[in-house]
């Protein structure tokens, strides 16, 4: 009986000795980064995406470039040289981004890229909206909000080629009109300063240039609140607005208004959704559960459409 339990707890020595012994897995790193944090959108997306990371045991690194292509590169640059394990980022120059994301998947190190991609479309992995089709909505929402008013005047931030997102939300946005509302006249202008300060100037100046404009396109969420301010502080309450992200102060906005408010509309993206899904993908890379098969090969969500009519129930996340 004692030779029993001697060899058993020699048995168990062993087991524990080797459990010791065993190398542990470092903890992964993933850094986040997101357009900029002064951005609502980049601000939930991130945390939501840090809440994902940290929940998988790893450590998440949120770095902001503040909107800025030059820092971005920079930035990724030095995460490359810290050896992060994975790389979680939208492209705020879609042709510059090819090169950064070339240098990183030579030092092994995968990319998933959200919402704005790489041109070359050679990310490890890729989330976004259909954007195309939000623009599509965006129109459709203007045209109601109009009563499918056939010579109105429609002024769009216009796209900056270098942001993909912004080519699709205005390409939708402007070929629904022409398909559908030929006789509707769009304007087309925007301003280098992208910041609310910047909108709002810019709006104050679209109103005043082409002050019988029935309604404006904001293709995100802080230019549609700068320009809803702007027509608030210049007394014009006629002109309608629609914004794009469907945030949660847009959605105060037109729940404080009412049905018959100035912002009317703003189709939007779960910034949880998008999160979640780009972490899901880092995991299934790490485990050799997915390679991508290509530019074309990307997750791709419907958008969804806050506007005056569901504000009050509206919930981004469902």
């Amino acid at each position: 009986m004692k030779k029993k339990v001697l060899g058993l707890l020699l048995v168990c020595m062993m087991i524990l000795s080797t459990t010791a012994c065993a190398p542990k897995e470092k903890q992964k790193t993933i850094a986040i980064v997101p357009w900029s944090m002064a951005e609502t959108f980049a601000v939930d997306f991130s945390h939501a995406a840090e809440e994902q990371i940290e929940g998988r045991g790893w450590k998440a690194v949120i770095v902001d470039p503040k909107g800025d292509w030059g820092s971005e590169y920079t930035i990724i640059e030095n995460l490359i040289t810290q050896q992060v394990d994975g790389i979680i980022y939208t492209a705020i120059d879609a042709d510059g981004a090819n090169d950064i994301v070339k240098k990183a998947q030579e030092a092994g190190i995968p990319m998933v890229g959200y919402d704005c991609l790489a041109s070359a479309g050679t990310e490890d992995a890729a989330v976004r909206y259909d954007d195309y089709k939000g623009g599509q909505m965006a129109a459709e929402q203007a045209m109601e909000a109009l009563e499918g008013k056939k010579d109105a005047k429609i002024v769009v931030f216009e796209d900056d080629p270098s942001i993909a997102s912004s080519t699709l939300r205005v390409n939708g946005f402007v070929e629904f009109l022409a398909e559908n509302y030929p006789d509707v006249e769009v304007v087309l202008n925007r301003t280098q300063d992208k910041t609310s300060d910047g909108c709002y100037i810019w709006a104050t100046d679209m109103i005043t240039a082409h002050p019988e404009t029935d309604a404006i396109f904001c293709y995100w969420a802080e230019c549609a609140m700068a320009t809803y301010n702007a027509l608030q502080d210049a007394g014009n309450t006629r002109t309608k607005i629609i914004g794009y992200d469907a945030t949660e102060e847009q959605q105060e906005t037109m729940k404080k208004d009412g049905e018959g408010g100035q912002l009317y509309a703003s189709p939007g993206m779960s910034p949880s959704r998008m999160a979640t899904q780009c972490v899901v993908l880092m995991e299934d890379i790490f485990a050799d559960k997915y390679k991508r098969n290509g530019p074309e090969d990307i997750y791709e969500m419907d958008p969804v459409l806050l506007n005056v009519h569901n504000a009050e129930d509206f919930d981004i996340n469902e």
